[in-house]
């Protein structure tokens, strides 16, 4: 899997790792499917700022329909790359060149929302409650890691429990994500989580050298 931006303290990787090791969400609050809207829409950019080279974003677009799920954004290795949690399991779809790696994991919405959401799973469990606040519309809870310095914010409303917003700066550099057009509870067609037509599915525990997942990932 493509990495998000990231910076913790170390310079951002771009290595692609399979889903299965994503690091787990702090135990101040968890990234899970069940604390969003059964459907929903919205936005996460990605920023990260070095203190020596250009400044670097990638935005997110996340869309779910029940256990269906769904992130689109553009890797700068890769092209654009679209994630897919459907009734099959899980698919990194490169649609560049019609292709699919499928991991056979369970809870790949969960998945998909963890990796939208990784700067707050690398800063770790050290996250304590200091405040609230309003961020793109959404009521929240400020949280601050105590050994990073990391501050997240974590929606309260019943429909969107999720990461609002975080930022991180250190003597490399900055790092921040904001989530809008936060839209809950919409008309979501479920024929938008389907494989795209022609395309090539690959094993991702015996995918083709070079693609993510497979032997050369």
């Amino acid at each position: 899997m493509p990495c998000a931006i990231g910076l913790n303290l170390k310079p951002a990787t771009a290595a692609p790792t399979s889903p299965a090791v994503r690091a787990a969400a702090p135990a101040a609050f968890k990234i899970s499917r069940a604390n969003l809207a059964k459907t929903a829409s919205f936005t996460v950019t990605q920023t990260l700022a070095p203190k020596e080279g250009t400044p670097l974003t990638r935005t997110f677009k996340i869309v779910v329909n029940g256990g269906f799920g769904r992130v689109d954004y553009d890797d700068p290795a890769l092209g654009s790359v679209r994630y897919l949690a459907n009734q099959q399991g899980m698919f990194l779809v490169i649609p560049g060149n019609k292709t699919a790696t499928k991991y056979d994991l369970k809870g790949g919405v969960d998945t998909a929302l963890r990796m939208a959401f990784q700067f707050v799973s690398a800063q770790g469990a050290d996250f304590k409650k200091t405040g609230a606040t309003i961020v793109s519309g959404q009521p929240a809870d400020e949280y601050r890691n105590t050994k990073t310095g990391a501050v997240v914010y974590i929606g309260t409303h019943p429909g969107f429990r999720l990461p609002v917003k975080g930022t991180l700066a250190n003597e490399g550099g900055s790092q921040s994500f904001l989530v809008s057009e936060i839209k809950l509870n919409i008309p979501v067609a479920v024929a938008q989580f389907a494989l795209p037509v022609g395309t090539q599915v690959i094993s991702g525990e015996n995918g083709a050298a070079g693609m993510p997942g497979g032997k050369g990932g």
